[in-house]
């Protein structure tokens, strides 16, 4: 009897990402850029809501920062879930990839939430520091998976 997980992982892609020399560096290396195109943009957006580069106008910054972002964000969950489907069974009982996970969810609410807000004040500026801190530990995670 073959479980979903099972499936996924005995797809071709996932075989042809597992036994390739080439395909799952390159599916990696795009992952990194997709996070560094997101996590670079709220880097930047967070810092203008803690007060950084006020002489920038918050509605252009985040028309550019959110564009970017979104293309990062999609960038990484789409090689996110080559990366994954290569080791479906043993990431699914990993505590930590689904407190990653958990994580991400939690950031997503946050940035929209936060991206609502029209005034800058104490709480937005708690949510930046959350977001700043909450995704540089994701990127984290990310890293400790490869060795935990």
């Amino acid at each position: 009897m073959t479980s979903p997980i099972m499936a996924l992982e005995g797809l071709w892609l996932a075989q042809a990402m597992k036994y390739s020399t080439w395909l799952y560096p390159t599916v990696e290396t795009m992952h990194i850029w997709g996070i560094g195109m997101l996590f670079g943009s709220v880097v930047i957006m967070d810092l203008r809501v803690l007060g950084f580069g006020t002489k920038l106008s918050m509605s252009d910054l985040s028309r550019l920062g959110i564009s970017v972002a979104f293309v990062g964000f999609g960038l990484a969950v789409l090689t996110g879930s080559l990366l994954f489907i290569t080791q479906a069974s043993e990431l699914i009982g990993s505590r930590l990839f689904i407190l990653k996970m958990c994580l991400i969810f939690l950031l997503l609410a946050n940035a929209m939430i936060l991206r609502m807000r029209t005034v800058t004040n104490g709480i937005s500026k708690l949510q930046a520091l959350l977001s700043l801190t909450g995704w540089a530990s994701v990127i984290g995670m990310g890293r400790w998976l490869a060795y935990i």
